[in-house]
């Protein structure tokens, strides 16, 4: 190969000297080759080489590094061929082993090493195992509470009581644990605890006004102000260009003039701001004849707009200011004492936890660091941070630093940075590169934000501090490149993203894919995206209530009708028959070739739930395919074997594990045995009993069987008494070879894997044995928190780079990876957004987000601090998902194809298309944080795309507004019955050919007769066979008159309410959101009164809390969130009925909600025209008991009820359910043995219980 052709920008990213240099580096662009070419010049260079070890390279991974390495040693060598005389080059190769190419972590250890005297450590020291620091971190946990309750410290207690539930302190555990680690990933711990405690130290609305949380809260309300002002004046410019809607112009106008106003006064103090708010007035519309409006639809459209307005502001001061600024100020205030108790606890955990760790003598990566830092600074005599005499000796020895994934660093390892080097020195010398777009870990504590801000503020010029760009991208097609600047310009913005993607930012052609001469073969294409319907079916919607399983079923059922596309688009471009043969570049040659499975990847946001399901599609369909799922692991049958043989090694006396190795090839019990063993006698354990028949205690057991359990306890005592004396590793791999299950697993399907996978057992063993913890019990406890901690690890991998198979792997792992065909699936999946609904937040420039907790009236309010953190943080995340987006879209070579499931596919357009507003041609900030998944912001783009006509279409909009943009995009649009159906009528057909074919070959007339005589047989009881074999209790009560009611109408408790205030409905196709049905909105209380917490529903604002929390998890609709009414729970809350299910929790009592029951009954029940002949055929009745309890020696039933009714008809909501009641009453006694003795409704409507 030729010398490389270095672009002006790569070349002046490679020359430049003597500054600050950042390299903003765009995928694709080639940066880790000139950061190399950098280095290799550098050392080289003629008129003034620097020996490499004069170099500090920082990489983010031990990978990265030593490919480094590898690659500086090749060039090195490669030079050394044309110059083998070169002192200089042989100097360089040798001294390469000792340069400083490492990870932060590496070289924070190395100056440790040098430095330990300094610091008083013990040069013996050792790295710990994470899970190791876990176990300690509980060990002194542990101790620490005991010793403040052993204190009777009052302050602390009251800290328990505010963060811990009724049953355990073990919240209150977690939250200092978590807090601790979190303060770890800045350089200055113990000053940022007191800093930010002193912050809720506030006295006056005037240093409330002037904090950052309220900063934070201004910015916030500006976006969401700026988005309803450009909506209204939209609306105002239709209604100048349409005949007829003049009337409207003046109301709309001062509107908007008075949403202005409030705009206006936002950096005013809060009190001006909730003012300004308050007093936004949206006046009464002038009503406008039909015939004097040239267009309806646009009429409606208009007004959806303002009804939109309307009620995002309404949520707006809802939201923001639950309370009045006296009462912000009251609950930080409030808030203060518990704060700074907290942060004094987690100072004293860390010491205890540090002592802890220096008795081991071990340390942890956040060690590596932090005394790092404590050896390389120093104070001056104002306590300002300066570098130590060992910082100043590296200043002298780095000729230069540099950095790689500069935007993935944090604020230890950029103080670090500062101190070695010569940034703010008069002659700078630290080369950054990195891509801001590129930033993914912030879940690590990677900031961003340092990047931008050299990125803002450096020059392109030449000066002491300078900027790069490379935007040439060397990897994609021009059809992928145009298709992620397209959607990126759109969606990516300094709001959400935090950086605005203009021309400036965007991808720039640098690949050259060449046409092919032969007409046959196709070559990259369209981006193509497929939206599927996973719409409830009409059945479905109609019952009374949707259980979990449901909603279960519905996300599992999307995952594998995107996994039967994929598996079709694959099998389609593996053609390679006939005409259309798709052909990539092949790597190595630079020649078109037929694609190959390895050129395929799948790319997930998450492996979990996913990978396992979109492999059986696969595989169904005899496409090889390989997840590294990074789960798995402890679930797999060899390793939960081993795990259940160690833990009856350890104590016996655990029926689940003995049975488990009974089971197993190791013992080779049959069921029959395991049966046998257990009813002798069901209150021992099983142990108990397996030692009472191999005793002969019990009589008729067959003598093969006490043999068997004489075997069992044999083998069991020599077990035991080997685990007291060997090391865990050598005793593990013994246990291999004394059952011979190695070499058994070895034997099964995949035993390669299986037998690798116990090596990784092994392997854990033998880390463990390196700890400071010994022994049987500690390593299964060891196990135990690593399962917990880490959750799942990935099964073995035996897989080789060059395997023909298609990968399945998640977004973050395939970062610095490219494939040639990319299927970016899951877009559908909604944002996990569960960070914000904590107890308590933490953010490293915002400080603490507490609830202020009034022990006294034994209620949690949100304060500004939490609200302002939440939106911080929010807004944080979804602009990491953008990027995270975007790293997945530019893995793409040569093919990207976008998968992604939806509900309701016309729904869903409704709102992209609401969102992009087609008229004025811009996607808003705000409305990009409307967007719950990727599917979402992806399609808002392209319903404004020439190609998104089929969107567009869909809806009956017009198709004249939409963007000329030179991106190509294939849309498609599937419902469930295209997938599903296409691909199982093919399937059966292929059946239905090979049993013909079977029957022609062995043909047999009395066969043949005796099927015919089957498939004639008539049922003596047909008229059963008209009826469902499963029926729910309100399909029942339907069917029955005597349980319908004319007079009461299933009209929903707010419809009734507004009934006198109507106004005309928009059409549904033009409304943004449509309307829950009555059934739906009574679903949807069902569903908050069985997940709502009962520790926490004594106050309005706990209770919206936890609607809040349930919407943002992805458990109830937006819609369905707005259909609860909050205040009439807290009522229901406030009943005597409540108060009881409050007090039985308190006290640990089972409470069962939302209890699934089935049960038999006879089918005359049903259809009372049956005669007696059919009182034998039975019907499986099932329904769900809304809730039932015992208190006070009483059986209670609870039913819930959200129907309409007037205070007189009271007696009728009894006649209406009374035998609904009496199914459920004769449901709990079959599954409790206990009667019903009391019988309740509830009434939402009337807010009153009612016993039946």
């Amino acid at each position: 190969m030729g010398e490389t052709k270095w672009t002006d920008e790569q070349l002046s990213a490679i020359k430049t000297r003597n500054c600050n240099l950042l390299v903003a580096a765009a995928a694709g662009s080639g940066k880790t080759a000139v950061l190399v070419e950098r280095i290799i010049r550098i050392i080289t260079n003629k008129d003034n080489p620097v020996d490499i070890d004069k170099l500090l390279v920082v990489t983010f991974t031990n990978a990265a590094a030593a490919e480094m390495r590898e690659r500086i040693a090749a060039a090195i060598s490669k030079a050394l061929d044309k110059e083998p005389t070169s002192k200089n080059l042989q100097k360089q190769l040798t001294l390469l082993n000792r340069a400083n190419i490492t990870t932060m972590h590496s070289f924070c250890l190395d100056v440790i090493k040098n430095n330990f005297h300094k610091i008083d450590l013990d040069p013996s020291f050792r790295i710990g195992d994470q899970t190791e620091g876990i176990l300690i971190k509980d060990e002194v946990i542990e101790t620490l509470f005991e010793e403040k309750y052993d204190q009777e410290d009052t302050e602390f207690t009251s800290l328990v009581e505010a963060f811990s539930t009724y049953k355990n302190d073990d919240n209150l555990k977690e939250l200092i644990i978590n807090m601790y680690n979190f303060i770890m990933s800045g350089p200055w711990p113990e000053n940022w605890l007191k800093e930010n405690a002193e912050a809720f130290n506030i006295e006056t609305m005037e240093k409330l006004n002037n904090s950052k949380w309220v900063l934070v809260l201004k910015n916030s309300i500006k976006v969401e102000i700026e988005g309803y002002i450009k909506m209204l004046e939209k609306a105002i410019e239709i209604i100048n260009l349409t005949d007829g809607l003049e009337p409207y112009l003046e109301t709309f106008s001062n509107e908007l003039y008075s949403i202005k106003n409030a705009y206006n006064s936002i950096d005013c103090g809060l009190d001006d701001i909730y003012s300004s708010l308050c007093s936004i007035s949206f006046g009464r519309l002038k009503s406008i004849k039909k015939d004097k409006v040239s267009d309806e639809n646009v009429q409606n459209t208009v007004k959806s707009i303002r009804d939109d307005i309307k009620k995002k502001i309404s949520e707006l001061i809802n939201n923001t200011f639950s309370v009045t600024p006296e009462e912000m100020l009251i609950n930080i205030k409030g808030a203060y004492p518990t704060i700074k108790k907290l942060t004094e606890i987690v100072l004293e955990f860390g010491e205890k936890f540090s002592q802890k760790k220096k008795e081991k003598n071990i340390l942890d990566f956040n060690d590596l660091e932090h005394l790092c830092l404590k050896i390389l600074s120093d104070k001056d005599e104002n306590g300002n941070i300066i570098p130590s005499k060992t910082a100043i000796e590296f200043k002298n020895l780095f000729d230069e630093v540099l950095v790689d994934e500069y935007q993935d660093s944090n604020n230890v390892q950029e103080t670090i940075i500062e101190l070695v080097s010569r940034r703010k020195d008069e002659f700078p010398n630290v080369f950054m590169v990195g891509d801001v777009k590129q930033s993914i870990y912030r879940f690590r504590q990677a900031k961003p934000e340092l990047f931008m801000e050299k990125y803002i503020n450096y020059t392109l010029e030449e000066s002491n501090n300078r900027k790069i760009q490379l935007y040439k991208n060397f990897r994609s097609r021009k059809e992928v490149i145009d298709g992620v600047n397209y959607i990126f310009k759109e969606i990516m913005s300094e709001t959400v993203g935090e950086l605005e993607y203009t021309d400036e930012e965007a991808l720039n052609l640098g690949a050259s894919y060449e046409n092919s001469e032969d007409e046959n073969v196709i070559l990259g294409g369209p981006i193509e995206v497929n939206i599927i319907e996973k719409s409830i079916e009409e059945s479905d919607l109609n019952k009374e209530k949707l259980d979990e399983e449901d909603f279960e079923n519905e996300e599992i059922e999307g995952v594998n009708l995107e996994g039967k596309i994929v598996a079709k688009r694959i099998k389609e471009l593996m053609t390679t028959t006939g005409n259309n043969v798709f052909k990539v570049l092949d790597k190595e040659t630079g020649e078109y070739r037929p694609i190959k499975y390895k050129d395929i990847v799948i790319l997930l946001r998450a492996t979990k739930n996913w990978s396992e399901s979109l492999l059986d599609e696969l595989g169904q369909e005899g496409i090889p395919a390989y997840a590294d799922t990074g789960s798995g692991y402890f679930e797999s049958i060899e390793i939960r074997t081993i795990m259940s043989l160690l833990r009856v090694i350890d104590n016996p006396m655990q029926d689940v594990p003995v049975i488990a190795v009974l089971k197993s090839p190791i013992m080779g019990f049959s069921a029959e045995d395991l049966c046998i063993i257990r009813l002798k006698n069901k209150e021992k354990y099983f142990y108990e009993n397996i030692a009472d028949i191999a005793e002969g205690n019990i009589c008729d057991i067959s003598e093969e069987l006490i043999t068997r359990c004489k075997g069992f306890l044999e083998k069991l005592e020599i077990w035991r008494n080997k685990a007291i004396y060997m090391p865990i590793d050598e005793f593990i791999w013994y246990l291999y070879m004394d059952t011979a299950y190695y070499g058994y697993v070895g034997a099964m399907p995949n035993g390669v894997l299986r037998q690798a996978n116990l090596k990784i057992l092994f392997q854990r063993a033998k880390q463990f044995e390196q700890t400071s913890f010994k022994g049987l019990f500690n390593f299964i406890n060891f196990i135990n928190k690593l399962t917990k901690s880490s959750g799942d690890m990935g099964s073995a991998k035996i897989l080789g780079e060059n395997e023909d198979v298609v990968r399945i792997m998640s977004i973050h792992k395939s970062k610095g990876l490219e494939f040639p065909v990319v299927f970016l699936c899951g877009t559908g999946k909604q944002f996990n957004l569960m960070d914000l609904n904590k107890n308590i937040l933490y953010h490293d420039e915002l400080g603490f987000g507490p609830d202020f907790v009034d022990l006294e009236k034994r209620v949690s309010i949100g304060t500004i601090a939490k609200e302002a953190i939440k939106k911080k943080m929010k807004l944080e995340t979804l602009s990491e998902e953008v990027r995270i987006l975007y790293v997945a879209c530019t893995r793409a070579k040569e093919k990207l194809i976008i998968t992604g499931t939806v509900n309701n596919i016309q729904k869903s357009i409704e709102k992209w298309v609401s969102s992009a507003s087609l008229d004025y041609n811009l996607i808003l900030p705000s409305e990009i944080l409307k967007g719950k998944s990727y599917l979402d912001w992806i399609g808002m783009s392209l319903c404004q795309h020439n190609d998104g006509k089929v969107l567009r279409e869909k809806i009956a909009v017009s198709n004249e507004i939409s963007k000329d943009d030179n991106s190509k995009w294939d849309i498609k649009l599937w419902k469930r019955s295209d997938i599903v159906v296409n691909n199982e009528d093919g399937k059966l057909e292929e059946e239905k050919e090979v049993k013909l074919s079977i029957l022609e070959e062995e043909y047999d007339k009395d066969v043949y007769g005796e099927v015919d005589k089957r498939l004639s047989y008539k049922y003596p009881l047909k008229e059963s066979t008209k009826l469902k074999s499963n029926i729910s209790v309100s399909d029942l009560k339907k069917r029955n008159a005597e349980f319908i009611d004319q007079h009461v109408e299933s009209i929903n408790i707010e419809e009734v309410e507004s009934k006198n205030n109507r106004t005309i409905i928009t059409p549904k196709f033009l409304q943004e959101e449509k309307g829950l049905t009555a059934a739906e909105k009574g679903t949807a209380v069902h569903f908050v009164m069985k997940k709502i917490d009962l520790d926490k529903v004594s106050s309005i604002h706990e209770i919206k809390d936890q609607i809040q929390y349930l919407y943002e998890n992805d458990f109830i609709l937006e819609e369905e969130m707005k259909a609860v009414n909050p205040s009439k729970i807290l009522n229901f809350f406030k009943s005597d009925l409540g108060k009881m299910m409050t007090e039985l929790h308190k006290e640990g009592k089972k409470i069962y909600r939302e209890l699934p029951f089935y049960t038999e009954i006879s089918s005359v029940n049903i259809d009372n025209t049956l005669s007696e002949e059919y009182e034998n055929e039975k019907v499986r009745l099932q329904g769900i008991i809304d809730c039932f309890f015992e208190y006070n020696g009483e059986s209670i039933l609870l039913d819930y009820k959200t129907d309409y009714v007037s205070k007189d008809n009271e007696a009728e909501l009894q006649k209406k359910y009374i035998k609904q009641l009496d199914y459920y009453s004769d449901a709990v006694f079959k599954i409790t043995g206990k009667k019903v003795s009391k019988r309740y409704l509830y009434s939402f409507y009337l807010e009153k219980v009612i016993e039946i």
